[in-house]
């Protein structure tokens, strides 16, 4: 929607108070707005150049865990990793059963190089291994592997690998030419290939250890108050001392929760036909903020971040100031929308989508740093680019 067809559809008084506009990176193409109305957008990035914090992450794209027994076989990750007991088990019984196909056709076994592969999937850093962070590609049958490391593999031990991937063109590399198939095994960023994922301080140092607050307090106490959510990626109140929560869903809807927890059957806003979302379990994009006016309980404004996609070729964020409907508080009008910013996104992660109001009246908005592995545009990259 266009915002000359916007201001057609906005009833009248709908503008909210102006913002302030200082835009930076990706020198944006932004949406025409109503000339008497100034904006003021300010991306936040970080300015100082530091380590990357780590990030552990399985497959499953749930977080690290200390499993609850005793692992029997990759018992390396038994303090902190991606694997059960049962899990455990079965890459286990996927060795042995490997192990005995070996024997069997009087190969070399190999065991201690392919068990520390297959135990990779227990590895915190499992979902870099194996690149499933990557929505445009398929995770990996193999974890991402050093190039040293790579073809000590590749000399002694490539004749297991029909046993641990059916991928035509890793198996026809390994045949001929150590090279290229390491190439192909190997990652980008070499911080997470294995196995210099355990050499590294930075992703290492204190990994899965719980730390004291000042008064050494180690416990947190929670209370559920919604369930049955898809995706829930924010929840907050509207500040109009209605006691309602606003719980917004990445496809594209916000719900009312009132006071004594009852959410309300019709959803607050639906965007979902306008939002760019995908089956995949790990994307980053979709309905991803929101922030109410700090004067909404007079104005009835919000603001709304959500991908975009156009011409099935084109991404986008979009940043839309929105109005509460005049005739119910609980339902926003679904032709108030007004588009404030657009930016186009270089990849389909690490979108960002936080939107804040600070004390200083200003609202804030956060894009994320453009996304790929590692930042890789321009020479400092989109997160350290001022």
């Amino acid at each position: 929607m266009t915002s000359k067809q916007n201001d057609a559809l906005r009833p009248s008084g709908a503008v909210c108070a102006p913002l302030r506009t200082n835009t930076s990176r990706n020198s944006p193409k932004q949406a025409p707005s109503a000339p008497e109305t100034i904006f003021i957008i300010s991306v936040m990035l970080s300015v100082l150049i530091q380590p990357a914090s780590a990030h552990p992450q399985c497959l499953d794209f749930e977080p690290p865990f200390k499993p609850q027994w005793h692992l029997e076989f990759c018992s390396q990750y038994e303090e902190f990793g991606c694997c059960d007991q049962r899990a455990d088990n079965v890459i286990a019984e996927r060795y042995w059963d490997i192990i005995e196909e070996l024997e069997t056709a009087g190969k070399e076994l190999c065991e201690d190089m392919l068990k520390e592969i297959m135990c990779q999937e227990c590895s915190p850093y499992a979902a870099h291994l194996y690149d499933a962070e990557d929505p445009y590609t398929p995770v990996r049958d193999l974890p991402g592997l050093c190039f040293g490391y790579c073809s000590e593999f590749h000399n002694k031990c490539r004749h297991v690998l029909k046993y641990l991937t059916e991928n035509q063109l890793l198996l026809d590399t390994s045949g001929r030419d150590m090279p290229t198939f390491c190439s192909i095994v190997d990652l980008s960023d070499q911080d997470y290939c294995y196995p210099n994922v355990l050499k590294s301080t930075d992703l290492n140092s204190n990994l899965g250890q719980v730390v004291e607050d000042p008064r050494g307090c180690l416990q947190m106490c929670l209370t559920e108050v919604a369930n049955n959510l898809r995706n829930p990626v924010l929840m907050l109140h509207s500040g109009d001392e209605t006691h309602r929560m606003f719980i917004a869903e990445q496809i594209g809807f916000v719900w009312v929760y009132l006071r004594d927890g009852s959410r309300l059957e019709q959803p607050f806003l639906d965007i979902s036909g306008d939002v760019l979302t995908t089956p995949w379990l790990g994307d980053e994009r979709g309905f991803l903020g929101m922030a109410f006016h700090p004067k909404y309980r007079h104005n009835g404004c919000f603001f709304i971040y959500y991908s975009i996609q156009f011409n099935s070729k084109v991404e986008k964020i979009r940043i839309s100031e929105m109005k509460v409907s005049r005739n119910d508080m609980n339902i926003a009008d679904p032709y108030s929308e007004r588009v404030i910013l657009e930016i186009e996104e270089p990849a389909a992660n690490h979108n960002g989508g936080q939107l804040l109001f600070g004390r200083d009246g200003y609202l804030y908005i956060f894009t994320g740093d453009g996304g790929k592995a590692g930042d890789q545009f321009g020479k400092h990259g989109n997160g350290q680019n001022k």
